[in-house]
């Protein structure tokens, strides 16, 4: 009998050091992420630049949001899509806040193509390109979570009419030229290959 109480007793002891690491490892994760939220709201009221690294402050998903709202604002487009680029990274794919870094990312690259042809034209079309098909794909990543966000509508809409068909062409000029090419084909029975059948 007293055998069997002491095994009780060392059992119930290993089970409660089990339950004491599992509370302190708990409690310590709680405390980390308290400190990360507290960086963070303590970061928004001047709006500074979340450079903390203590206990990962600045890699929370909210920090680096934060963090590629502020480069966003200062014009430093590379700082604000690597930190978007981090931040979708970290998250799942349903999650609002990678929802909003994508449209944000897509607002981006939008502005930067149109800031690229305002100052040097046409012959900017080979930077401007490619940005303008990375902002309809941040789009298209942000509409296939919520198909009915007007702003990315929008925004996605603008994109199109600035660069209607990108696919397989180098430029407007290749997209004018193929349009002028269908207007001058001639269409309808003239069109038909073969003499025509049924014609009186």
């Amino acid at each position: 009998m007293n055998i069997k109480l002491a095994g009780w007793l060392r059992r119930g002891v290993l089970w409660a050091g089990l339950l004491s690491l599992i509370a302190l490892v708990m409690l310590v994760r709680q405390a980390i992420a308290m400190y990360q939220a507290e960086v963070y709201r303590s970061s928004l009221q001047p709006h500074v630049l979340i450079e903390n690294t203590l206990m990962g402050a600045n890699q929370t998903p909210q920090a680096l949001f934060a963090n590629a709202v502020f480069y966003d604002n200062q014009v430093k487009p590379e700082q604000a899509l690597s930190a978007y680029a981090a931040l979708i990274s970290k998250l799942p794919e349903g999650d609002a806040l990678r929802q909003q870094a994508y449209f944000n990312s897509g607002n981006i690259y939008l502005r930067t193509a149109i800031r690229l042809l305002e100052q040097r034209g046409l012959p900017a079309w080979d930077e401007a390109g490619p940005l303008v098909a990375l902002a309809k794909e941040s789009y298209q990543k942000a509409l296939r979570v919520e198909p009915d966000w007007s702003e990315v509508k929008y925004n996605y809409h603008l994109a199109l009419r600035l660069a209607p068909t990108t696919h397989g062409m180098s430029g407007p000029q290749q997209y004018e030229d193929e349009q002028i090419k269908a207007e001058q084909e001639p269409s309808g029975w003239p069109a038909m290959p073969g003499n025509p059948r049924g014609m009186p």
